[in-house]
């Protein structure tokens, strides 16, 4: 069933980089079809939508936060406190949790709570998606037929005690023993505010706890995620109803930058193989943690294209003769290719793990790996042609999946259904 009617779709991510990514490629594809799509945005983040064609943005004011802040500058802020933990081993990483600003995280979007019910209210929109860890309660009491896009990895939002916990990067052939261990350890550093969190649902809000160990309430009437086939968890647990669709990928078509080029000096020096450096949006604002990789990989006799993020201007300066980088580097002008994925926290320590094990890709430590050890890794992927043509296939079949107009088409279903 789809729907012939043009639907007027909200779309409300937290306010990162990557939620609003993965919103934006499905979002340009409902609008290609004929939708019109608005998203809802802290007002820091004004533009980061509406630079994809026929997105419109309707901004709101958390008054929690900095006036002064621009985009991304909150969570910057915020996760410079977690850095310690980052280098650690995951039990060691849990028993370094700070608290306090867990739980401040877990009132993200009720903070503005009334603010997304005035927006809905005014806005009208025949549904509602949502891109966020923990529950929205002005898009459940809405009434609205709502979906939750989770860009987040499967582990955190459908949890398995047939998997291992998320955020840890433990093998799905691990010792359950330990998976129990951590799982007990969590409960009783995060139990107590969680308590809290759905107490405050219950009493401000009049809406029931969301399933056993979660802060989100799963949709009655869409669930979706992205995850290579190849990559997820089917074999081991499969969705648990109908309401949940697993798509390959939300890839948004358009850049936002369509002036990048990689420098044809750059391309043709005598040296070796090309490799993309990332470390996204929190980690390449980690200064000591860019000088490192910068540091290491200047020995290598290969070249590398860093995206540099906010501190670009600190870095480049620091740039070996077989660098270049920018603030942003448009990931589609280099991929595909075999991935080294270097978790910082997460769920990217469970899609690193998942990478290695599934034969994509391996993992390293970032923080503490031996610089020659990065450096064995990195021309251990480069002539790994079994590897090479592994990620080839799984590319190209990606490239044809059409995973994102699909999507566009679930979210048209769900309002013709209701």
């Amino acid at each position: 069933m789809s729907t012939e009617r043009k639907l007027k779709i909200l779309f409300i991510p937290l306010d990162g980089y990557g939620h609003i990514n993965a919103c934006a490629g499905i979002a340009e594809k409902l609008i290609s079809r004929g939708h019109q799509v608005t998203f809802a945005l802290e007002r820091a983040w004004k533009g980061k939508a509406s630079q994809y064609s026929d997105v419109k943005e309707i901004l709101f004011v958390d008054k929690t936060r900095n006036p002064n802040h621009g985009a991304n500058d909150h969570w910057i802020e915020f996760m410079d406190n977690f850095k310690k933990q980052f280098p650690l081993e995951p039990f060691d990483a849990l028993k370094a949790t700070n608290v306090e600003l867990e739980e401040q995280f877990l009132y993200t979007l009720i903070n503005v709570d009334d603010e997304l019910t005035a927006i809905i209210a005014e806005y009208k929109p025949d549904v509602i998606v949502c891109d966020t860890y923990v529950t929205i309660p002005a898009v459940i009491k809405s009434g609205i037929p709502w979906v939750w896009l989770t860009s987040a990895a499967p582990l955190i939002s459908l949890p398995s005690d047939d998997l291992p916990p998320s955020r840890t990067g433990f093998p799905t052939d691990g010792d359950r023993t330990i998976w129990a261990e951590f799982r007990a350890l969590e409960m009783q550093i995060m139990e107590p505010m969680g308590r809290r969190f759905i107490q405050r649902l219950k009493q401000d809000f009049d809406l029931d706890p969301p399933p056993p160990g979660m802060v989100m309430h799963p949709s009655p009437y869409l669930n979706m995620y992205a995850y290579p086939e190849e990559l997820d968890y089917l074999d081991i647990r499969p969705l648990p109803n109908k309401t949940w669709r697993r798509f390959d990928h939300f890839i948004r078509q358009t850049e936002s930058d369509s002036t990048f080029k990689i420098p044809d000096e750059f391309l043709q020096q005598n040296l070796g193989k090309l490799v993309y450096v990332s470390m996204g949006s929190m980690g390449c604002a980690d200064y000591d943690l860019m000088k490192r990789l910068i540091d290491i990989l200047s020995k290598s006799p290969n070249r590398f294209i860093f995206s540099l993020g906010p501190l670009a201007d600190r870095l480049k300066p620091l740039f070996g003769s077989n660098m270049f980088g920018e603030r942003f580097v448009p990931q589609t002008a280099v991929l595909p290719l075999p991935i080294l994925i270097t978790p910082l926290f997460a769920d990217q320590l469970d899609n690193a793990q998942r990478a290695k094990e599934k034969g994509y890709g391996n993992r390293v430590q970032p923080y503490t790996c031996e610089p020659q050890e990065l450096l064995d890794m990195v021309e251990q992927l480069l002539n790994d042609q079994a590897l090479k043509k592994r990620v080839e296939q799984l590319s190209k079949r990606l490239q044809s999946s059409n995973s994102t107009e699909n999507a566009a088409k679930a979210i048209e279903n769900l309002a013709a259904e209701n």
